[in-house]
Protein backbone atom coordinates (compact mmCIF):
# COMPACT_ATOMS: atom_id res chain seq x y z
CA UNK A 1 0.00 0.00 0.00
CA UNK A 2 1.43 3.36 -1.01
CA UNK A 3 2.23 5.82 1.74
CA UNK A 4 1.09 8.98 -0.07
CA UNK A 5 -1.68 10.86 1.78
CA UNK A 6 -5.19 9.81 0.79
CA UNK A 7 -7.42 12.59 -0.45
CA UNK A 8 -10.61 10.56 -0.79
CA UNK A 9 -11.72 7.21 0.61
CA UNK A 10 -14.65 5.68 -1.30
CA UNK A 11 -16.75 2.90 0.17
CA UNK A 12 -18.27 0.78 -2.60
CA UNK A 13 -16.89 -0.29 -5.98
CA UNK A 14 -20.15 -0.46 -7.88
CA UNK A 15 -20.66 1.70 -10.95
CA UNK A 16 -20.91 4.92 -8.93
CA UNK A 17 -17.90 4.33 -6.69
CA UNK A 18 -15.79 3.17 -9.62
CA UNK A 19 -16.71 6.17 -11.80
CA UNK A 20 -16.03 8.62 -8.97
CA UNK A 21 -12.64 7.02 -8.30
CA UNK A 22 -11.80 7.24 -12.01
CA UNK A 23 -12.65 10.96 -12.22
CA UNK A 24 -10.78 11.84 -9.03
CA UNK A 25 -7.70 9.79 -9.93
CA UNK A 26 -7.51 11.45 -13.35
CA UNK A 27 -7.83 14.85 -11.63
CA UNK A 28 -4.63 14.10 -9.69
CA UNK A 29 -6.25 12.99 -6.44
CA UNK A 30 -4.96 10.14 -4.28
CA UNK A 31 -7.97 7.79 -3.99
CA UNK A 32 -8.59 4.52 -2.20
CA UNK A 33 -11.70 2.40 -2.76
CA UNK A 34 -12.82 -0.07 -0.10
CA UNK A 35 -15.19 -2.77 -1.30
CA UNK A 36 -16.57 -6.02 0.07
CA UNK A 37 -15.84 -7.97 -3.10
CA UNK A 38 -19.09 -6.95 -4.83
CA UNK A 39 -21.20 -8.88 -2.32
CA UNK A 40 -23.59 -5.91 -2.20
CA UNK A 41 -23.08 -4.31 -5.65
CA UNK A 42 -26.40 -4.12 -7.51
CA UNK A 43 -24.40 -2.99 -10.56
CA UNK A 44 -23.18 -6.55 -11.02
CA UNK A 45 -26.73 -7.80 -11.68
CA UNK A 46 -28.20 -4.74 -13.42
CA UNK A 47 -29.27 -4.67 -17.06
CA UNK A 48 -27.07 -1.67 -17.84
CA UNK A 49 -29.77 -0.02 -19.97
CA UNK A 50 -29.22 3.44 -21.44
CA UNK A 51 -32.72 4.77 -22.00
CA UNK A 52 -33.13 8.53 -22.52
CA UNK A 53 -36.95 8.51 -22.30
CA UNK A 54 -38.14 7.05 -19.03
CA UNK A 55 -41.37 5.63 -17.74
CA UNK A 56 -44.89 5.32 -19.07
CA UNK A 57 -44.89 8.96 -20.26
CA UNK A 58 -41.53 8.71 -22.03
CA UNK A 59 -40.23 11.55 -19.88
CA UNK A 60 -37.23 13.58 -20.98
CA UNK A 61 -35.22 15.33 -18.27
CA UNK A 62 -33.61 18.71 -18.93
CA UNK A 63 -30.16 17.32 -18.11
CA UNK A 64 -30.34 14.62 -20.80
CA UNK A 65 -27.82 16.16 -23.26
CA UNK A 66 -25.15 16.30 -20.54
CA UNK A 67 -25.98 12.77 -19.38
CA UNK A 68 -25.74 11.26 -22.86
CA UNK A 69 -22.59 13.11 -23.87
CA UNK A 70 -20.80 12.26 -20.63
CA UNK A 71 -21.89 8.60 -20.71
CA UNK A 72 -20.72 8.06 -24.28
CA UNK A 73 -17.36 9.73 -23.70
CA UNK A 74 -16.66 8.02 -20.39
CA UNK A 75 -17.62 4.50 -21.47
CA UNK A 76 -15.56 4.95 -24.66
CA UNK A 77 -12.57 6.16 -22.65
CA UNK A 78 -12.74 3.27 -20.19
CA UNK A 79 -13.21 0.76 -23.02
CA UNK A 80 -10.12 2.13 -24.80
CA UNK A 81 -7.91 2.43 -21.72
CA UNK A 82 -8.90 -0.96 -20.29
CA UNK A 83 -9.12 -2.74 -23.67
CA UNK A 84 -12.64 -4.09 -23.10
CA UNK A 85 -15.86 -3.99 -25.09
CA UNK A 86 -18.56 -2.59 -22.79
CA UNK A 87 -20.81 -0.11 -24.66
CA UNK A 88 -23.33 -1.63 -27.07
CA UNK A 89 -25.60 0.88 -28.84
CA UNK A 90 -28.88 -0.64 -30.06
CA UNK A 91 -32.22 0.86 -31.04
CA UNK A 92 -35.07 0.12 -28.65
CA UNK A 93 -38.65 -0.92 -29.34
CA UNK A 94 -40.95 0.87 -26.89
CA UNK A 95 -44.17 -1.13 -26.67
CA UNK A 96 -47.33 0.71 -25.68
CA UNK A 97 -48.94 -0.90 -22.66
CA UNK A 98 -52.33 0.68 -23.38
CA UNK A 99 -54.02 2.57 -26.20
CA UNK A 100 -53.94 5.71 -24.04
CA UNK A 101 -50.13 5.72 -24.07
CA UNK A 102 -50.10 6.79 -27.71
CA UNK A 103 -50.80 10.39 -26.69
CA UNK A 104 -47.54 10.51 -24.70
CA UNK A 105 -45.73 9.35 -27.82
CA UNK A 106 -47.37 12.11 -29.86
CA UNK A 107 -46.44 14.69 -27.24
CA UNK A 108 -42.82 13.58 -27.23
CA UNK A 109 -42.77 13.35 -31.03
CA UNK A 110 -43.76 17.04 -31.14
CA UNK A 111 -40.93 17.99 -28.73
CA UNK A 112 -38.10 19.54 -30.76
CA UNK A 113 -35.60 18.54 -28.05
CA UNK A 114 -36.54 14.86 -28.36
CA UNK A 115 -37.01 14.50 -32.11
CA UNK A 116 -33.66 12.70 -32.58
CA UNK A 117 -34.75 10.09 -30.01
CA UNK A 118 -38.11 9.22 -31.55
CA UNK A 119 -38.64 6.98 -34.56
CA UNK A 120 -41.74 5.86 -36.38
CA UNK A 121 -44.78 4.34 -34.74
CA UNK A 122 -45.98 0.82 -35.56
CA UNK A 123 -49.36 -0.72 -34.96
CA UNK A 124 -50.44 -4.09 -33.54
CA UNK A 125 -48.92 -6.93 -35.55
CA UNK A 126 -46.36 -4.62 -37.18
CA UNK A 127 -43.54 -4.86 -34.63
CA UNK A 128 -40.06 -5.13 -36.26
CA UNK A 129 -39.21 -8.14 -34.07
CA UNK A 130 -41.29 -11.26 -33.38
CA UNK A 131 -42.74 -9.89 -30.16
CA UNK A 132 -46.32 -9.41 -29.08
CA UNK A 133 -47.33 -5.74 -29.22
CA UNK A 134 -51.11 -5.62 -28.88
CA UNK A 135 -51.15 -1.81 -28.69
CA UNK A 136 -48.27 -1.14 -31.06
CA UNK A 137 -45.29 1.02 -30.17
CA UNK A 138 -42.41 3.01 -31.64
CA UNK A 139 -38.69 2.82 -32.32
CA UNK A 140 -36.45 4.80 -29.97
CA UNK A 141 -32.88 5.84 -30.73
CA UNK A 142 -29.72 6.79 -28.79
CA UNK A 143 -30.31 3.75 -26.62
CA UNK A 144 -28.17 0.75 -25.76
CA UNK A 145 -26.71 -1.19 -22.89
CA UNK A 146 -23.45 -1.34 -20.97
CA UNK A 147 -21.93 -4.65 -19.91
CA UNK A 148 -21.68 -3.63 -16.26
CA UNK A 149 -20.09 -6.83 -14.91
CA UNK A 150 -17.33 -6.58 -17.51
CA UNK A 151 -16.95 -2.85 -16.85
CA UNK A 152 -16.64 -3.32 -13.08
CA UNK A 153 -14.20 -6.19 -13.48
CA UNK A 154 -12.02 -4.03 -15.74
CA UNK A 155 -12.19 -1.10 -13.33
CA UNK A 156 -11.35 -3.39 -10.44
CA UNK A 157 -8.18 -4.45 -12.27
CA UNK A 158 -7.39 -0.80 -12.99
CA UNK A 159 -7.81 0.14 -9.33
CA UNK A 160 -5.57 -2.74 -8.29
CA UNK A 161 -2.90 -1.65 -10.76
CA UNK A 162 -3.09 1.87 -9.33
CA UNK A 163 -2.81 0.47 -5.79
CA UNK A 164 -6.17 2.08 -5.04
CA UNK A 165 -8.31 -0.84 -3.85
CA UNK A 166 -8.85 -2.76 -0.64
CA UNK A 167 -11.21 -5.72 -0.49
CA UNK A 168 -12.79 -5.88 2.94
CA UNK A 169 -16.02 -5.18 4.76
CA UNK A 170 -16.01 -1.94 6.74
CA UNK A 171 -18.45 -1.85 9.68
CA UNK A 172 -19.75 1.56 10.70
CA UNK A 173 -18.02 1.35 14.08
CA UNK A 174 -14.65 1.19 12.28
CA UNK A 175 -15.22 4.65 10.74
CA UNK A 176 -14.14 7.66 12.79
CA UNK A 177 -14.84 11.27 11.85
CA UNK A 178 -12.31 13.73 13.25
CA UNK A 179 -11.93 17.46 12.86
CA UNK A 180 -8.80 17.05 10.74
CA UNK A 181 -9.40 13.73 8.97
CA UNK A 182 -11.40 10.52 8.60
CA UNK A 183 -9.94 7.32 9.98
CA UNK A 184 -10.90 3.80 8.91
CA UNK A 185 -8.72 1.33 10.77
CA UNK A 186 -5.14 2.12 9.81
CA UNK A 187 -6.21 4.47 7.00
CA UNK A 188 -6.42 8.25 7.20
CA UNK A 189 -7.99 10.51 4.56
CA UNK A 190 -9.19 14.06 4.03
CA UNK A 191 -12.72 12.85 3.26
CA UNK A 192 -14.87 9.75 2.84
CA UNK A 193 -17.56 9.28 0.19
CA UNK A 194 -20.23 6.63 0.72
CA UNK A 195 -21.20 4.94 -2.57
CA UNK A 196 -22.97 2.00 -0.97
CA UNK A 197 -26.05 1.65 -3.13
CA UNK A 198 -29.01 0.09 -1.32
CA UNK A 199 -26.85 -0.54 1.77
CA UNK A 200 -27.19 3.18 2.50
CA UNK A 201 -30.39 2.35 4.41
CA UNK A 202 -28.22 1.04 7.27
CA UNK A 203 -25.77 3.97 7.18
CA UNK A 204 -25.88 5.74 10.60
CA UNK A 205 -24.97 9.13 9.08
CA UNK A 206 -27.05 9.26 5.89
CA UNK A 207 -29.63 6.52 6.52
CA UNK A 208 -32.37 9.08 7.26
CA UNK A 209 -32.42 10.21 3.63
CA UNK A 210 -35.38 8.94 1.56
CA UNK A 211 -33.82 6.01 -0.28
CA UNK A 212 -36.30 3.84 -2.21
CA UNK A 213 -34.91 0.34 -1.89
CA UNK A 214 -36.47 -1.98 -4.50
CA UNK A 215 -35.52 -5.57 -5.20
CA UNK A 216 -35.37 -6.73 -8.80
CA UNK A 217 -34.84 -10.20 -10.25
CA UNK A 218 -33.78 -10.89 -13.83
CA UNK A 219 -32.99 -13.85 -16.07
CA UNK A 220 -30.40 -14.76 -18.67
CA UNK A 221 -31.94 -17.00 -21.32
CA UNK A 222 -30.96 -18.60 -24.60
CA UNK A 223 -32.84 -19.14 -27.86
CA UNK A 224 -31.28 -20.99 -30.80
CA UNK A 225 -33.55 -19.67 -33.55
CA UNK A 226 -34.22 -16.02 -32.61
CA UNK A 227 -31.62 -13.24 -32.71
CA UNK A 228 -33.28 -9.84 -32.21
CA UNK A 229 -31.34 -6.69 -33.09
CA UNK A 230 -33.40 -4.33 -30.90
CA UNK A 231 -33.74 -3.89 -27.16
CA UNK A 232 -37.39 -4.39 -26.27
CA UNK A 233 -39.03 -2.30 -23.54
CA UNK A 234 -42.65 -2.82 -22.52
CA UNK A 235 -44.11 -4.43 -19.42
CA UNK A 236 -40.65 -6.05 -19.20
CA UNK A 237 -37.39 -5.30 -20.97
CA UNK A 238 -35.31 -7.68 -23.08
CA UNK A 239 -31.67 -7.07 -24.03
CA UNK A 240 -29.78 -9.08 -26.70
CA UNK A 241 -26.28 -9.60 -25.31
CA UNK A 242 -24.63 -10.28 -28.65
CA UNK A 243 -23.47 -13.81 -27.85
CA UNK A 244 -26.78 -15.55 -28.57
CA UNK A 245 -28.12 -15.00 -25.06
CA UNK A 246 -30.64 -12.46 -23.81
CA UNK A 247 -31.20 -10.66 -20.51
CA UNK A 248 -34.84 -10.38 -19.42
CA UNK A 249 -36.33 -8.51 -16.49
CA UNK A 250 -37.22 -7.30 -14.15
CA UNK A 251 -39.41 -7.83 -11.13
CA UNK A 252 -40.23 -5.00 -8.71
CA UNK A 253 -40.47 -5.84 -5.01
CA UNK A 254 -40.50 -2.90 -2.59
CA UNK A 255 -40.92 -4.97 0.56
CA UNK A 256 -38.18 -7.58 0.09
CA UNK A 257 -35.50 -7.93 2.75
CA UNK A 258 -33.19 -10.40 1.02
CA UNK A 259 -31.48 -10.19 -2.38
CA UNK A 260 -31.77 -13.94 -2.94
CA UNK A 261 -33.42 -15.26 -6.08
CA UNK A 262 -36.89 -16.77 -5.75
CA UNK A 263 -39.02 -19.30 -7.56
CA UNK A 264 -41.83 -16.75 -7.67
CA UNK A 265 -39.56 -14.26 -9.44
CA UNK A 266 -38.43 -16.88 -11.94
CA UNK A 267 -41.98 -18.00 -12.71
CA UNK A 268 -43.20 -14.42 -13.09
CA UNK A 269 -40.42 -13.59 -15.54
CA UNK A 270 -40.73 -16.79 -17.56
CA UNK A 271 -44.46 -16.12 -17.92
CA UNK A 272 -43.73 -12.56 -19.00
CA UNK A 273 -41.20 -13.78 -21.55
CA UNK A 274 -43.66 -16.31 -22.98
CA UNK A 275 -46.28 -13.56 -23.32
CA UNK A 276 -43.81 -11.22 -25.02
CA UNK A 277 -42.38 -13.77 -27.47
CA UNK A 278 -45.04 -16.50 -27.74
CA UNK A 279 -43.58 -18.03 -30.90
CA UNK A 280 -40.20 -19.02 -29.36
CA UNK A 281 -38.90 -21.34 -26.68
CA UNK A 282 -36.21 -20.23 -24.26
CA UNK A 283 -33.72 -22.08 -22.08
CA UNK A 284 -33.07 -20.61 -18.64
CA UNK A 285 -29.34 -20.03 -18.16
CA UNK A 286 -29.13 -17.89 -15.02
CA UNK A 287 -31.20 -15.95 -12.50
CA UNK A 288 -29.96 -13.00 -10.46
CA UNK A 289 -31.32 -10.52 -7.96
CA UNK A 290 -30.27 -7.20 -6.45
CA UNK A 291 -31.58 -4.01 -4.86
CA UNK A 292 -32.02 -0.78 -6.80
CA UNK A 293 -31.25 2.36 -4.76
CA UNK A 294 -33.65 5.06 -5.96
CA UNK A 295 -35.08 8.34 -4.68
CA UNK A 296 -38.58 9.90 -4.66
CA UNK A 297 -37.74 12.42 -7.41
CA UNK A 298 -35.51 9.97 -9.33
CA UNK A 299 -32.46 12.20 -9.12
CA UNK A 300 -29.42 10.92 -7.23
CA UNK A 301 -28.32 12.21 -3.83
CA UNK A 302 -24.92 13.90 -3.84
CA UNK A 303 -23.35 16.12 -1.23
CA UNK A 304 -21.76 16.75 2.12
CA UNK A 305 -23.05 15.82 5.57
CA UNK A 306 -24.38 19.02 7.18
CA UNK A 307 -22.45 18.57 10.44
CA UNK A 308 -19.75 15.96 9.77
CA UNK A 309 -18.08 17.84 6.97
CA UNK A 310 -15.62 15.12 5.98
CA UNK A 311 -18.44 12.68 5.16
CA UNK A 312 -19.89 12.79 1.65
CA UNK A 313 -22.56 10.87 -0.22
CA UNK A 314 -23.02 9.77 -3.85
CA UNK A 315 -26.01 7.44 -4.08
CA UNK A 316 -29.62 6.86 -5.15
CA UNK A 317 -29.10 6.48 -8.91
CA UNK A 318 -31.77 3.80 -9.36
CA UNK A 319 -32.67 2.49 -12.81
CA UNK A 320 -31.07 5.49 -14.56
CA UNK A 321 -27.61 4.88 -13.11
CA UNK A 322 -25.96 3.62 -16.29
CA UNK A 323 -27.01 6.80 -18.09
CA UNK A 324 -26.48 9.36 -15.33
CA UNK A 325 -23.61 8.10 -13.13
CA UNK A 326 -20.76 9.20 -15.45
CA UNK A 327 -21.93 12.83 -15.43
CA UNK A 328 -22.90 13.19 -11.76
CA UNK A 329 -19.74 11.50 -10.48
CA UNK A 330 -17.75 13.81 -12.73
CA UNK A 331 -19.58 16.81 -11.29
CA UNK A 332 -18.91 15.64 -7.73
CA UNK A 333 -15.23 15.15 -8.57
CA UNK A 334 -15.05 18.70 -9.97
CA UNK A 335 -16.71 20.02 -6.83
CA UNK A 336 -14.26 18.23 -4.55
CA UNK A 337 -11.21 19.28 -6.57
CA UNK A 338 -12.11 22.74 -7.90
CA UNK A 339 -15.08 23.82 -5.77
CA UNK A 340 -17.52 24.09 -8.69
CA UNK A 341 -21.18 24.01 -7.59
CA UNK A 342 -23.01 20.71 -7.34
CA UNK A 343 -25.99 20.20 -9.66
CA UNK A 344 -28.91 21.58 -7.65
CA UNK A 345 -31.31 18.80 -8.67
CA UNK A 346 -29.01 16.17 -7.10
CA UNK A 347 -27.75 18.05 -4.03
CA UNK A 348 -28.81 16.25 -0.83
CA UNK A 349 -29.73 19.60 0.72
CA UNK A 350 -33.09 19.32 -1.06
CA UNK A 351 -33.98 16.59 1.46
CA UNK A 352 -32.54 18.27 4.55
CA UNK A 353 -34.68 20.36 6.90
CA UNK A 354 -33.49 23.62 8.53
CA UNK A 355 -32.14 21.76 11.55
CA UNK A 356 -30.22 19.28 9.42
CA UNK A 357 -28.74 21.99 7.21
CA UNK A 358 -27.13 23.84 10.08
CA UNK A 359 -23.40 23.32 9.88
Amino acid sequence: MATAPIDTLIIGQGLVGSALAWHLQHAGQRVLVIDDGHRSAASMVAAGLVNPLAGMRFSRRAQLPQWLDSARRWYATVAHDCAVSIWHPRPMLRLFRSAAQFRFYERRRADAHAIELIGGCFGPGQCPESVAAPFGGFVQYQTGHVDLPRLLTALRRWLEQQDCLRTEHVPAEAIEHRADAVRVGDLCARRLVFCQGASLAANPWFGQLPLNREKGELLTVGCDDWHPTHIVNGAHWLVPLGDGTLRFGATHDHGARSATITREGRDQLMSGLAALVPTRRFALIDQQAGFRPGTPDRYPMIGQHPQLRRFWLCNGFGARGTLTAPWYTGELARHLVDGTPLPAEADIRRYLGPDDATA
